[in-house]
């Protein structure tokens, strides 16, 4: 495990978006856990357990991606003495234009004395225009 020690939560996610928008895999690397049950979610893909899988996956979207930025907003924190909850919204900017707004699910725990992600997991934002949808027989629309 890299000897980085992210003394809170907020230090390991501030280090993860960073090491998107720098590209850089040894940074994001040293944000993730050691742990077998560690799982990355990229929007639309498959799960990725570990992190031989969650390397392979950030190498592959840094060497094919540009450049981007993340806005973090609409936190939602739960957090006890070894487990933090991160719900956040996402804004990626490519080339100064908002590309996707992404929900995103970041869990962090307390490892050797230093926090490190187990689990992100981001999908897209829903279309408000589903929020407008008509409801068939009065039973809501299932889309999950």
């Amino acid at each position: 495990m890299s000897e980085t020690k992210y003394l809170t939560p907020k230090d390991a996610e501030h280090a993860f978006y960073l090491a998107i928008e720098n590209a850089d895999l040894k940074s994001m690397m040293s944000v993730w856990s050691d742990n077998d049950a560690t799982v990355c979610i990229h929007p639309g893909a498959p799960r990725l357990e570990g992190r031989d899988d969650i390397r392979l996956s950030w190498q592959e979207i840094f060497e094919a991606s540009p450049t981007m930025i993340f806005s973090i907003s609409d936190e939602r924190i739960t957090q006890d003495d070894h487990l933090a909850v991160h719900l956040v919204k996402e804004e990626i900017v490519v080339e100064g234009e908002i590309v996707s707004v992404m929900l995103t699910t970041n869990i962090y725990h307390l490892i050797d004395g230093g926090w490190r992600m187990m689990l992100h997991h981001s999908s897209p934002e829903p279309d408000p225009i589903l929020d407008d949808l008509p409801l068939f027989d009065d039973e809501p629309v299932v889309l999950h």
